[in-house]
């Protein structure tokens, strides 16, 4: 299950037939979609599936330059700070590469073994992710290929974090595929699905939300416990994002709770604030509880 970890992430779609039976929860004191278009569920669930827009964004800041500020906090079993590390910097792009330089960073606790290797995977996972060692090729396009350069661990993270409720990932021990395929008619019995709507950034946004159900006994029916996505009304781009994942087994325990906010600069949307809190504990392997924050700032956008 460490391929959840990073998150970061190709699209398949479910077809609906006419008599299938979805249950809609409408959050209080909300008009919902009436008059908008006649937008229903199986819209919305069909929109989180093809969406390219949030990975797009993901796109974009590496793509752009902009500053960066980051905390990475390591907790032990009593919630004690172990370990942390801040950067602040500058990410660099020429369109076809992209580096970065900080300019500040500070470390405290043992993070990081003799031999100057990462001790906890969630440090070296932020770091693969965002803040590369050496420059890296980059591009704008979109493509269902998945990356060969990436690991299964990689490519499994950009599919749960980028392809909702694909199942199009390798690994499937514990039926993780099923369970991933939130919108598939075995998985609808387990979820509510919500739609209302709110004003994000001041921009008018659709929101779509997929809690599982209060009335579920075996909690393990279920990994993704909660996904609610804002969509601009106007694009359908994705402006914020907030996963929750949970599971537990005998030789698996796993808690993350993830939330993306993005924005506009010169109408390009980019992530300006990435938030992470978990924690995962595998047989054979130290457990690790952290929290992460991101903030991009400053992007040169023409």
């Amino acid at each position: 299950m460490k391929f959840i970890l990073p998150l970061l992430f190709v699209y398949s779609s479910l077809l609906f037939s006419q008599d299938t039976l979805l249950p809609v929860i409408f959050l209080k004191d909300v008009d919902i979609l009436e008059n908008k278009n006649d937008l229903s569920v199986e819209d919305f669930m069909n929109y989180v599936q093809k969406d390219t827009t949030f990975y797009k964004g993901f796109k974009h800041l590496r793509y752009y330059k902009h500053k960066y500020e980051s905390n990475l906090k390591i907790f032990n079993k009593k919630n004690s700070s172990i370990g942390s590390i801040y950067k602040k910097g500058i990410h660099y792009s020429n369109k076809e590469y992209a580096w970065i330089e900080n300019d500040s960073v500070r470390l405290f606790g043992k993070l990081f073994k003799r031999n100057g290797k990462h001790r906890f995977y969630t440090a070296k996972a932020f770091d693969d992710v965002f803040f590369p060692n050496d420059s890296i090729e980059i591009s704008l396009n979109i493509t269902k290929r998945k990356d060969r350069s990436d690991n299964q661990n990689l490519n499994d993270a950009k599919t749960v974090g980028f392809s909702v409720g694909s199942d199009k990932t390798e690994q499937n021990k514990g039926g993780v595929r099923k369970k991933l395929a939130i919108f598939s008619q075995k998985m609808q019995p387990y979820y509510d699905y919500l739609i209302s709507d709110t004003i994000y950034k001041g921009v008018e946004c659709y929101v779509f939300m997929v809690i599982m159900k209060e009335d579920i006994k075996n909690e393990n029916k279920v990994i993704i416990k909660k996904l609610v996505s804002f969509f601009d009304k106007n694009s359908f781009t994705v402006l914020y994002r907030h996963y929750k994942f949970d599971y537990k087994n005998l030789i698996l325990d796993v808690d993350m709770d993830v939330k993306v906010y993005l924005n506009y600069v010169n109408d390009v949307h980019v992530p300006i604030e990435i938030r992470y809190k978990g924690n995962w504990n595998v047989m054979f392997f130290k457990p690790e509880r952290s929290e992460f924050i991101l903030k991009n700032t400053d992007f040169v956008i023409e």
